[in-house]
């Protein structure tokens, strides 16, 4: 009953704790200097499986700048093409390392387009990434216009508040194993 307890407490988190979203999407190949955020206009598209997004990180290229504040901001289209800013969430990020911002739970239509934009305070920081398509459900967007490398992508993740079906399934399964321990 304990585990129940706790997964239901899960899933009654506000959407900007972490405990409260898991990862949807998730690029995470990183061989290449990518961007500086000095270039401006950096964005990710991407689809999300989940009904909600709650939050996204991207990976922070090694041996570019120390730290910086960074913003990430979740678009339903590109700035430049009318879209509309659907929730932005800042944090400390540090070269050679992931930042993640969350931000209370944003519903979406799944398998439906999106924009992550990045920025920083000071544009010291690079972001890393892969130029062979490591990503078939989006692609980068770069420098003034968001100009379009259909083949480029980020390494970025994005989070979801899970389905209420997984988190009783995640509590009946915690049940089960308790049961057998007695």
């Amino acid at each position: 009953m304990k585990c129940f307890v706790a997964a239901m407490s899960i899933a009654s988190l506000p959407a900007s704790s972490a405990l409260a979203g898991v990862i949807d999407q998730n690029q995470d190949e990183n061989p290449t200097f990518m961007a500086a955020f000095s270039q401006g206009d950096l964005a990710q598209s991407f689809q999300q499986f989940n009904n909600t997004i709650t939050g996204a990180g991207i990976f922070l290229q090694a041996d570019v700048g120390t730290s910086d504040v960074v913003t990430i901001t979740l678009y339903d289209a590109l700035p430049n093409a009318g879209g509309s800013a659907l929730a932005s969430g800042s944090a400390t990020g540090f070269e050679g390392s992931w930042v993640d911002v969350s931000w209370d739970a944003v519903n979406i239509a799944p398998d439906t387009t999106f924009f992550l934009v990045f920025t920083s305070a000071t544009d010291t920081l690079g972001i890393a990434g892969s130029t062979d398509n490591p990503y078939d459900r989006g692609q980068v967007f770069a420098n003034p216009g968001f100009q379009s490398f259909p083949t480029f992508d980020y390494t970025f993740r994005t989070f979801a508040v899970p389905a209420p079906a997984s988190v009783a399934l995640l509590g009946m399964g915690g049940l089960i194993v308790g049961r057998r321990r007695r």
